[in-house]
């Protein structure tokens, strides 16, 4: 079983949904700027219905990791012992900030106490494409 694949495959879908369900995610007046927050936030609604068993927290603030917050983490509340996934999201994200968003989930939140199984990054663009990465804590 490839579970990166699968992980994937349901990010995928969720995005997917996201993108059905709201056609008009990025369009905003010119008074009106979207962030990463707001994008993360449509998309955990997506991704909870495939992850009923687990929470699911946003933009969460992490006082032993220099004050960071990963903007989506599926896990337990409570515990570190059921740290499942950390998603990081891009808005139109550049390779660089892509790769930036890796190092960060590998040095920050696959490292002990947090110990997450998995890590993504999801680079939504405003032209309706999108890229997902996906890593293993191995």
């Amino acid at each position: 079983m490839d579970r990166p694949a699968e992980l994937k495959s349901i990010l995928e879908q969720a995005i997917v949904r996201l993108f059905e369900r709201q056609p008009n995610i990025f369009n905003f007046t010119p008074t009106t700027g979207q962030t990463e927050w707001n994008l993360a936030h449509h998309l955990a609604v997506e991704l909870c219905e495939f992850f009923p068993s687990l929470d699911h927290d946003l933009d969460v603030l992490k006082r032993d990791y220099d004050n960071r917050r990963p903007d989506i983490i599926f896990h337990t509340r409570g515990t570190h012992k059921a740290n499942y996934l950390v998603v990081e999201i891009k808005r139109d994200g550049n390779p660089r900030e892509i790769d930036s968003d890796v190092e960060k989930i590998m040095a920050y939140w696959f490292r002990a106490p947090l110990l997450y199984e998995f890590g993504a990054v999801v680079n939504l663009r405003t032209d309706g494409n999108h890229e997902v990465r996906v890593i293993e804590n191995a």
